[in-house]
């Protein structure tokens, strides 16, 4: 196994992705493995945009019951399939939905390792338009040679421009980082 490969199997997120990555793998072909992802990205992106949901998977107050009936509600409403729902139930049962954000990128990142593909994470200050996001995809994939999935991230207290972290390496554009650089340069003088 590759360095990447290892780097997203430590730790209990990493364990559980590659578990749900290696029996979907084992029992379906790789368009099963796109349609589980395709879920994931669902279930994670709402989980971003929802209070009540990181409530619900972070907070210790509810039991593993009280989890899994209110994310079995929710994944129903967003269509999600028997296998994930199922899958989401062991993480309440065992007490680990908490990890559930960062098994949804460990699979993701599985997946684009055995199609190839890299991922980048892309911090910025506001939503990116799909042409932006695209050209981020074209300059990363001729600086690496490779085809690059984006995990877009919105925070809003970098002011502008954008990180970029892909491997071990990390570009940092941001406003705010260039505004503390110019601090600590103003400071020595």
């Amino acid at each position: 196994m590759s360095q990447a490969g290892q780097d997203q199997t430590s730790g209990i997120s990493g364990r559980y992705s590659l578990a749900l990555f290696e029996l979907i793998q084992d029992e379906y072909d790789i368009s099963e493995l796109d349609k589980i992802n395709n879920e994931l990205t669902i279930i994670g992106n709402t989980i971003s945009q929802s209070e009540e949901m990181l409530k619900i998977i972070k907070s210790p107050i509810y039991n593993a019951e009280e989890q899994f009936t209110a994310m079995k509600a929710v994944l129903k409403i967003l269509n999600i399939s028997s296998t994930t729902i199922n899958f989401v139930g062991v993480l309440c049962n065992n007490r680990r939905l908490f990890v559930l954000p960062d098994v949804i990128k460990n699979f993701r990142e599985l997946l684009n390792n055995l199609k190839g593909k890299m991922t980048a994470t892309v911090i910025a200050s506001t939503d990116l338009t799909e042409d932006q996001i695209n050209n981020v995809k074209k300059v990363l994939a001729e600086k690496f040679s490779q085809d690059v999935d984006i995990n877009l991230e919105v925070d809003d207290k970098i002011l502008g421009g954008l990180i970029v972290k892909i491997g071990s390496k990390m570009v940092d554009s941001s406003l705010l980082t260039r505004l503390k650089l110019m601090q600590s340069n103003m400071n020595e003088v």
